[in-house]
């Protein structure tokens, strides 16, 4: 965006398409990690399961890591969905809101 004399500290701007546009690719991606650590973890499940049946402390050691990397990601995917979720409602509440302004310079 281009003013005279340029921008101030005073000034905003945000292009809200591209605003939309990356939240929804953050909710996008965030289902693909989803989807592919869903599919290794079909892939993975028949080792997984032989190791920690073994009875071995790497096993045991092993299961405690995969619960805690599930919980750390599940609550990545609420942080980048959230994230998402705010950056498109971002750009709504802009556009409305900037829309709203120009309508008083009519």
């Amino acid at each position: 965006m281009s003013y005279v004399g340029g921008p101030s500290s005073d000034t905003v701007a945000m292009n809200f398409g591209a605003v939309d546009n990356a939240g929804s690719t953050l909710v996008r991606y965030s289902g693909s990690i989803s989807t592919a650590l869903g599919e290794l973890d079909t892939a993975l499940g028949p080792v997984r399961e032989t190791w920690y049946q073994s009875g071995s402390q790497s096993g045991a050691e092993a299961r405690t890591a995969e619960a805690n990397l599930r919980s750390a990601l599940a609550e990545m995917t609420q942080i980048i969905n959230k994230l998402g979720s705010l950056l498109s409602r971002s750009a709504m509440d802009g556009a409305a809101l900037d829309n709203s302004l120009a309508a008083k310079f009519v």
